[in-house]
């Protein structure tokens, strides 16, 4: 089967053509049309694959099984472009188009809004990475060019905030220079000669993609022709990746709708502090300095509640010679922390085994806090709750004189301290509780 000849290759904008079916194929379990000549841009290099529609429009050299089918025929919806190993250019279709047949000549027509998004993706990735690398020296090593966002990962370990805003300013700037974007294929003498960011992965038949006086990046994707065509490029992330550094950008329209999603946030939030956008920052830092100052008087006056209510709770159970001392109880609207506060308070005490728990707002389920006092030694806390977990469900252990966990909502939490009060007395005389 002779190659799809590869339209996009010379011109990136060309939106329709016609071709002839060469076969009816199939892509990993996928119906497929493969054709003799095609502006689709199959996946590749980091760029999605086209979407589009064909049409039957005649025949030649071939037979349809009925006219009927040409009803069926009439559109036919490309959900994705692939190319196998052998070169061969898939046009994955959403089903079978039943009656085609070899010869069939077809219109096709990609989405050119989706292939104009991609061009700017893959240019700015091309400038973004040329950039990086006379401001930086971060070499790009691989990069994605995803439906939402698009990424560059670079072989350093670190890339520092000023450079990477200098790298995207440089791209900017040469943006609105409006330069003209080249599609090349030099002799194997004029390749030689070339300033290129890295070295071809083909042999023969190099395609190089030149940013006039900027960029000579070997490429067989889709570009636009102007860098003003790429509209702005933002950085919106960075972070570590497999020892390297990650860099997530947008360009285009992409750029534009992150901006105004981004305004219309700080839009409300200047509006709630009654502020201009500029002034939100101190309009944060002061609201940060009353929380933390809220904070801290919170967190004084909830200790001194957990030492009265441990006080009262020690004073309803005094300690006996030889007893150990079970203290149980349900706390409404309280949190883990307040709960291993409470417990490890109560547990001051030596003959103390305090178990301590609240309801979860939402599902209902107890969490549970166990602690025991120095003397409470025959009384193992993390194998009490896991014995629980197991009988009756939900998780959690931890240490013989510390534990914690969830348990079911439908449990008696009083009936089961009650038992677990037994099963301490039982192991070292009289409990109380």
């Amino acid at each position: 089967m002779a190659p799809t000849e590869k339209l996009f290759f010379r011109d990136s904008l060309r939106a329709r053509f016609e071709a002839r079916l060469l076969a009816v194929a199939t892509w990993k379990g996928a119906p497929s049309l493969v054709l003799d000549r095609t502006a689709f841009y199959a996946e590749a290099g980091g760029q999605l694959g086209d979407r589009g529609r064909l049409s039957h429009v005649g025949h030649a050299g071939g037979t349809l099984a009925s006219l009927a089918s040409l009803a069926s025929l009439a559109s036919i919806d490309v959900v994705d472009v692939q190319v196998a190993e052998d070169g061969t250019i898939h046009h994955l279709i959403a089903a079978p188009a039943e009656g085609l047949a070899p010869g069939a000549e077809l219109a096709g027509e990609i989405d050119l809004a989706r292939r104009r998004d991609h061009m700017s993706q893959h240019t700015a990735q091309h400038m973004l990475s040329r950039a990086l690398v006379d401001v930086a020296g971060a070499e790009t090593v691989s990069s994605r060019l995803g439906s939402e966002v698009s990424t560059i990962d670079l072989g350093v370990a670190t890339l520092d905030d000023a450079k990477l805003a200098e790298a995207e300013a440089r791209v900017n700037d040469t943006v609105l220079e409006d330069r003209e974007i080249r599609v090349l294929f030099p002799t194997a003498a004029e390749l030689l000669a070339l300033p290129l960011r890295r070295a071809p992965k083909v042999a023969s038949d190099v395609r190089v993609i030149e940013v006039e006086g900027f960029d000579f990046s070997p490429c067989g994707g889709t570009h636009c022709q102007r860098t003003g065509q790429v509209g702005p490029v933002r950085v919106v992330g960075t972070e570590r990746y497999k020892g390297g550094v990650r860099v997530t950008f947008l360009a285009g329209r992409r750029a534009l709708a992150d901006a105004r999603a981004n305004g219309s946030i700080l839009g409300e939030l200047a509006r709630a502090f009654t502020c201009g956008v500029p002034a939100i920052p101190a309009a944060v830092a002061k609201l940060r300095a009353e929380l933390d100052k809220r904070t801290e008087r919170y967190a004084a006056a909830k200790q001194e509640l957990i030492e009265l209510l441990v006080r009262a709770l020690h004073d309803e159970h005094p300690a006996r010679e030889g007893a150990l001392a079970t203290i149980a109880t349900l706390r409404e609207r309280d949190d883990l922390a307040g709960l291993r506060t409470l417990a490890s308070s109560l547990a001051r005490r030596p003959d103390v085994i305090a178990f301590v728990a609240t309801r979860d707002e939402i599902t209902g389920e107890l969490q549970v806090a166990v602690e025991r006092g120095a003397s409470a030694v025959a009384f193992d806390a993390g194998k009490w709750l896991k014995s629980l977990t197991a009988l009756h469900g939900g998780r959690g252990g931890g240490r013989a004189d510390r534990a914690e966990g969830r348990l079911p909502a439908a449990l008696d939490w009083h009936q089961i301290t009650r038992d677990a009060a037994g099963g301490a007395a039982g192991a070292a005389g009289p409990a109380r509780g």
